[in-house]
């Protein structure tokens, strides 16, 4: 009887890699694979085969052929490769007088193949095996098994069973990246502030609050009515009011100094005497020139000749104040500074005011209620206490966090839980927008920017943002580096 014996070893495939084993014995006495590889070509779309088999000490009789398959093997799925033939002395002589062997004449076998060698007693022999077959993705994590049978007379293969006893190799790592969270920071006092310009129209060189004199009826009118507006809300409590004046070039620096300051403290005084709002509450500083607020105007007025060296003056660190205001009145054509008087100058006199008050508490209903019509007067904190009364990922929950992300940008927590409800939406380019609004040193900025990038595929840069993430004490960070580094391991 002819027997047929084929052998197990196993070793799975997976994307990407290559794997070289060890000397691996298939049966005890027979023979051993060594230097076993399975590596996949992603760019070919193939996975490569090869292994030495060590026939050493395998005893084939004259008469017999040994078949080795390797079949890769996963979930009751196979794809076999082509096979080894191993021959005793006479199955040899046989092939190479006819070219074929009794066993190979088995279309199970016919045409597959990959090599034969003659078993020579005594000798240690090892037979070089490759092969490729087309990946498919069901192959990812198989193994390749090399199986155990037999073939009687009759040429019929009769399979015995499969002896895997190789190491199995795992799959591609699959990272689990980290994004948590963020509480919003308590805040026990809700302190808010708006600030606004008012241009007051002041007499040559005087200080003197003219209520008639050109617009400032109604320049007066929109200060009082923006102070009332926060002083007669009950929910609002006025704790400051802040003035500065400022004063246009013309005129020295010292003199300009007094004016602006003594601009301030009139408004300040005709606020007290129209609201009641203590003096003492009410901080008048003089400003001086606005020489920033100078280049703004010039900017923005293209078609002014010389606009460069108008420019060129202004910024021009080495002269003071004085000689940059003489420097303009010098240009020729005079137009120029005449321009600048009578268009960009009077922009500058001005008085920025700022209102500072508290916000009172909210429960849960008041809350709900103030979402929409006045979201500014609630905290991050109360805003989350909102959303909580929602089914997380319902439409009311997202809109609360949207509305918290909207009103408070710089807030961090509200940044990065926005952030990733837009990630999990894939609108990736629109979480890092909301991200950049936010403290840009911040770790969990930091750690969420980096799980956006990671998320839209840029490997690069969320390890640049773990990597400060992760030095600022990020535990989120230093994990998900970690969980980078072992995926590419896997690769």
């Amino acid at each position: 009887m002819k027997r047929t014996i084929l052998y197990t070893i196993g070793v799975a495939i997976a994307a990407m890699i290559g794997f070289t084993a060890s000397a691996q014995q298939i049966m005890e006495g027979q023979a051993e694979v060594k230097n076993l590889s399975v590596t996949r070509d992603r760019d070919n779309g193939i996975v490569n085969v090869a292994m030495d088999v060590d026939i050493s000490s395998l005893n084939v009789g004259a008469d017999e052929t040994l078949i080795l398959t390797p079949t890769i093997e996963k979930n009751g799925r196979s794809q076999e490769l082509p096979s080894v033939e191993i021959m005793g002395r006479r199955a040899w002589m046989y092939y190479r007088r006819n070219g074929e062997v009794p066993v190979t004449s088995n279309p199970l076998y016919a045409d597959r193949i990959a090599k034969r060698a003659e078993r020579k007693a005594g000798q240690k022999q090892t037979v070089d095996y490759s092969t490729t077959v087309a990946f498919e993705e069901w192959m990812r994590g198989s193994t390749v098994v090399v199986k155990e049978g037999s073939c009687g007379c009759n040429q019929t293969p009769i399979a015995l069973g499969a002896n895997p006893v190789g190491r199995v190799m795992h799959e591609i790592y699959n990272p689990q990246y980290l994004l948590s969270f963020v509480e919003p920071d308590p805040e026990p006092v809700k302190m808010r502030a708006e600030s606004h310009s008012a241009y007051i129209n002041f007499r040559v060189d005087r200080y003197e609050i003219l209520e008639n004199y050109k617009s400032n009826n109604t320049e007066l009118a929109s200060i009082i009515n923006s102070i009332d507006r926060v002083k007669e809300d009950a929910d609002l409590t006025i704790t400051s009011i802040s003035i500065e004046g400022w004063a246009s070039p013309e005129g020295t620096e010292q003199h300009n100094k007094i004016l602006s300051q003594n601009r301030a403290n009139s408004l300040a005084d005709y606020v007290t005497a129209k609201t009641g709002i203590a003096r003492a509450s009410i901080h008048a500083t003089g400003m001086g020139e606005d020489w920033a607020g100078l280049k703004k105007e010039v900017d923005n007025t293209p078609r002014l000749l010389d606009q460069q060296k108008v420019l060129d003056i202004i910024a021009d660190a080495g002269m003071t104040q004085d000689q940059k205001d003489d420097a303009l009145e010098a240009l020729v054509p005079p137009t120029i500074y005449q321009r600048l008087m009578n268009e960009m100058y009077p922009r500058l006199r001005r008085n920025d005011y700022r209102i500072e008050y508290s916000v009172r508490n909210f429960n849960i209903e008041e809350a709900k209620r103030l979402v929409d019509s006045d979201p500014n007067k609630l905290s991050v904190g109360e805003l989350y206490q909102v959303a909580g009364t929602y089914a997380k990922g319902s439409a009311e929950y997202n809109h609360v966090m949207e509305v918290a992300a909207k009103t408070y940008p710089q807030v961090v927590a509200a940044a990065v839980n926005q952030a990733a409800k837009l990630i999990s939406d894939k609108k990736y380019d629109e979480a890092l927008a909301v991200l950049a609004r936010s403290n840009q040193e911040d770790a969990r900025i930091l750690a969420a920017q980096g799980y956006a990038y990671m998320a839209k595929g840029d490997q690069a840069k969320a390890r640049e943002a773990w990597t400060k993430a992760a030095a600022k004490g990020s535990a989120d960070a230093k994990h998900n580096i970690s969980e980078l580094d072992k995926y590419l391991e896997s690769l």
